[in-house]
């Protein structure tokens, strides 16, 4: 299997199970907690289940002041990312909510393109359209549809943004040599520290007094998380910014097959034709036999 290839399946599986999030999360939310202490304790945990792996791969926990620093820049828009894609469930649904946030294999483009040299092929810029298109509609969009949140649409829009800064940060700053359990453990750990130093502006941080509010949580650092951050992480050093960014269009895709088969919801025309363009979009950028060198290997 080629550090390409590989790259692909881990973008893939870490777009998969981010796409639980609102599965995890809602439920917590519902139950009464606020959303920096919802992330405060998904980092947290995750932040627990990084250092497990840690000690069973007998990693060492050093690292140097001048990479402390570079990770507490990608921690900060980390949480600003995870607050604004949840804060932002409470002005619109979590379907349009995703599509919007979802505009950050855009920015990255952007991003790249402006600060990088990146050149957009065609097949590239096919995909993102394909991806963006079937991500609206697997989010309800449509023409006659106006019951929209501009605020909700402008957090989503920041999430996205900050999404896409993350994405380009982690290959781009000098933590690359940092092997990639660890540097998602940091992450994970300064993200809870930054958390922890907000939450007296939300009232202070509120527990768990619920058992399936528990349960939720701990799923929610596992799953979404620590999974899928770490091959996150694993599959940027891989493949790269744009390529990882635009296989994101399996989040919402995840949030489709859990609403249909375990909330029951309905499966549409125009929730098939999401699916479709989605998949076509990610087939595109699987078969494209690209000459260019791929990323170092970990």
């Amino acid at each position: 299997m080629t550090n390409k290839t590989k790259g692909f399946i881990l973008a893939m599986l870490s777009s998969c199970t981010f796409g639980m999030i609102p599965l995890f999360s809602m439920p917590c939310l519902n139950a009464g907690m606020d959303t920096i202490s919802v992330i405060t304790f998904r980092y947290g945990l995750g932040c627990l289940a990084m250092l497990a792996i840690m000690l069973f791969q007998r990693l060492s926990i050093k690292i140097s002041f001048q990479e402390a620093w570079r990770i507490f820049i990608l921690a900060l828009f980390n949480n600003l990312g995870a607050f604004t894609l949840i804060y932002g469930y409470k002005f619109m649904d979590s379907g349009a909510a995703t599509t919007i946030q979802f505009s950050y294999p855009v920015f990255t483009c952007i991003i790249m393109m402006m600060f990088f040299n990146e050149r957009l092929t065609l097949r590239t810029a096919t995909a993102i359209v394909l991806a963006v298109v079937g991500v609206g509609c697997l989010s309800g969009f449509s023409p006659g549809h106006t019951n929209i949140s501009w605020l909700g649409v402008f957090i989503e829009l920041m999430a996205g943004l900050t999404y896409a800064i993350y994405l380009v940060l982690v290959p781009t700053l000098k933590v690359r040599n940092i092997e990639s359990s660890k540097l998602t453990f940091y992450v994970f750990l300064l993200s809870t520290l930054q958390l922890l130093a907000v939450t007296p502006l939300s009232g202070g941080l509120m527990t768990p007094t619920q058992p399936h509010v528990l349960v939720n949580l701990l799923m929610l650092g596992l799953i979404p998380t620590a999974i899928s951050n770490f091959t996150l992480i694993l599959g940027l050093k891989k493949l790269g910014s744009t390529l990882t960014s635009i296989l994101g269009a399996l989040e919402p895709l995840t949030a489709m097959v859990i609403g249909v088969f375990v909330f029951s919801e309905k499966f549409t025309l125009i929730i098939g034709l999401g699916f479709i363009a989605i998949i076509t979009s990610v087939l595109l950028l699987i078969l494209h036999k690209e000459a260019a060198p791929a990323p170092a290997q970990d």
